[in-house]
């Protein structure tokens, strides 16, 4: 069996349902199970309603609620055609009854906990499951939906959930497999979990990926292939670099060290399952689906090509000891307990004799951090910096280094924190 995992931009409008719809028709011989993301851009206006509701602007959040329900019945309407898609418009109106009935509890309440967000935004993925299940149904598709966040169960870490891995793989055995026979389509959700006693909780934004793995791990899939909207894996953004090149085989470890340094195609999450269980990766354009993709799998890549990564939104953090000390172990060792404790992102870290240099991403939590440290350290923080990483670098590429605040060099790979 195969487990498929389409983004948001696969199921953007009608048009691209019907394209989805065509891609799994040709796979129909083999059980599927199919992980959907949210219609495009619906968990961005999702999160937007629930902050209009915490801050008291009533009319914007029942305006953006009124928007989202106009957006996602017309893609009924659009998509089944006048006077069909009743029982799936129906759905979707009692699926979005209780997005306003969440709604109205944070205009009442005016707070917004962490718990609250993972229960609206996993309606994103409910409502685009249910519209694309019930188009299969009405093509003559077996389509059979199932919920996530029955399945997929988790601690409760809100927003960023961690997987109960043992309870995961129980559920999934036995209310999934039973399921997957030849023809079978199975509908799920990305994104969602949820904890022992049923609260909902969220993965991590862009999480679908990483669901797609979990499912393929605990089934045992024959492979996972993830649609984007790009022919595969490219050496670089090509947004920013030109004449990028695709990358036709890559490694597990070479995918993981790419996505951990900021290659946005496949979230970092999704290899390890995946890897455990040597379950290869294909990564697909759904514009073009004959096209071989790229593979990631146990199998090196032979053909040595440099990929260009780019993190943005980086701070520098500089760390000397106030009394002139060697920075030894001890002190690092303090330091590392403080950024735990503080709960900063670390990308790169770099020592010399007497001091300790940190490349980590932009966020609130670096002051904290800086705070925790300043009885006994001087801290020097730059923001508005870039990581970029370049793995099977060139003399070439070593002219990125220039005007570097931070480089770093590790076997094929050189990392530049600069402007």
């Amino acid at each position: 069996m195969r487990v498929m995992k389409f983004g948001g931009a696969s199921v953007k409008n009608p048009d691209a349902i019907r394209n989805v719809a065509e891609i799994l028709g040709k796979f129909s011989a083999h059980p599927l199970l199919v992980v959907i993301s949210a219609i495009d851009k619906t968990t961005n206006h999702l999160e937007l309603l629930a902050h209009l509701a915490r801050d008291g602007k009533e009319q914007e959040a029942l305006d953006q609620f009124a928007a989202i329900k106009a957006f996602h019945l017309k893609m009924v309407s659009d998509l089944f055609g006048e006077g069909k898609g009743e029982a799936v418009a129906n759905q979707v109106n009692q699926l979005l009854r209780e997005v306003e009935r969440i709604v109205q509890g944070i205009l009442l309440l005016e707070e917004f906990p962490s718990r609250t967000y993972d229960r609206i935004v996993s309606y994103g993925e409910i409502l685009s499951t249910t519209i694309v299940s019930g188009f299969l149904l009405e093509k003559g598709q077996q389509s059979i939906w199932v919920d996530a966040r029955l399945l997929v169960k988790t601690d409760a870490t809100y927003k960023q959930a961690g997987v109960i891995w043992t309870l995961t793989e129980e559920n999934i055995r036995r209310e999934v497999l039973p399921l997957l026979q030849p023809g079978a389509i199975v509908i799920t959700q990305g994104f969602i979990g949820s904890t022992i006693d049923g609260k909902t909780t969220t993965l991590g934004r862009e999480g679908s990926d990483y669901t797609a793995s979990i499912f393929a791990h605990c089934l045992g899939a024959d492979s996972l292939t993830v649609w984007k909207d790009v022919p595969g894996i490219l050496n670089g953004d090509p947004r920013i670099r030109q004449n990028t090149i695709k990358i036709d085989n890559m490694s597990y470890e070479e995918a993981v060290e790419m996505t951990f340094y900021g290659a946005t195609v496949i979230h970092p999450k999704t290899i390890k399952p995946i890897f455990n269980r040597n379950i290869p990766l294909h990564v697909k354009s759904f514009l073009n689906v004959e096209a071989p993709g790229t593979v990631i799998s146990s199998q090196t890549n032979a053909t040595v090509i440099p990929s260009y990564i780019l993190k943005k939104d980086q701070t520098y953090i500089r760390i000397k000891p106030k009394d002139f000390s060697f920075m030894e172990e001890l002190l690092i060792r303090e330091v590392f307990d403080q950024l735990y404790k503080s709960g900063v992102k670390l990308n790169l870290v770099q020592n010399s004799a007497i001091s300790l240099m940190l490349c980590v991403d932009n966020k609130p939590q670096n002051r904290d951090f800086q705070s925790l440290l300043l009885d006994k350290f001087d801290v020097e923080m730059r923001t508005g910096l870039r990581l970029h990483t370049i793995v099977n670098f060139t003399v070439k590429d070593l002219k990125e280094a220039a005007d570097a605040v931070m480089v770093q060099q590790h076997d094929n790979k050189i990392f530049i924190v600069k402007e």
